[in-house]
């Protein structure tokens, strides 16, 4: 199912549909994001955080390769629900109840999941935080950094020509904007610094879970 951008009513009815068919698009979402055939280890959730244009989203698929994990990625389940996401607040609360549905059935099933969104901000960690207290599993908040200068160029190729699995619509503005906001940092986290050391840097944080 997806959703086009037009009045807010339409808005708000579109998003009621999806509340409404929830437990079908979560299966239907969990057949698209690649989740492996079998759990591998004990289940986890690994929490992504970072500012737009680090890496989270390759940093995110390295992790999960590496650890046998599914990916979720907030960014590509909202390109799958809305043909041109407004990023409204009704539109944010959609994209993330069926984020969570689906990243608490995944832990259910014994699978190690990588969170991939900014997850900058306390307030909006705390229901996946949640969904992992309720399921028993290990939470483990990873940020992920790259130097400044990278990031710019990334968010400038991105406006130019987004590469492909890029799924993400913040940009220069958007970057500027979180870094004024700020980081609400967890009580413990462990840093992955995204760049020429990337593959050491995700082997340190698979050792971390085992």
């Amino acid at each position: 199912m997806r959703a086009s951008r037009g009045s807010r009513t339409a808005a708000l009815a579109q998003t009621r549909a999806i509340a409404e068919h929830s437990r079908e698009l979560v299966g239907q979402l969990r057949g698209e994001i690649g989740v492996p055939e079998r759990p591998n280890g004990r289940p986890a959730l690994v929490m992504l955080m970072g500012f737009p244009g680090t890496g989270k989203t390759h940093c995110a698929r390295l992790l999960a390769a590496r650890l046998g994990a599914a990916h979720v990625a907030t960014d590509h389940l909202r390109r799958r629900l809305f043909i041109a996401p407004s990023y409204a607040r009704e539109e944010n609360r959609a994209v993330f109840s069926l984020a969570e549905a689906l990243v608490e059935q995944l832990l259910a099933e014994r699978h190690v999941v990588v969170l991939d969104a900014t997850n900058l901000i306390a307030d909006y960690r705390a229901p996946m935080e949640n969904v992992a207290s309720r399921g028993g599993v290990r939470l483990l908040h990873v940020l992920v950094v790259a130097d400044d200068a990278d990031v710019r160029a990334r968010l400038a190729a991105r406006a130019v020509a987004p590469a492909d699995g890029d799924h993400s619509d913040a940009d220069l503005g958007v970057y500027e904007r979180m870094r004024a906001r700020g980081f609400d940092r967890p009580e413990r986290f462990v840093e992955l610094r995204n760049g020429p050391e990337v593959d050491a840097q995700i082997e340190r944080i698979a050792e971390s879970l085992s």
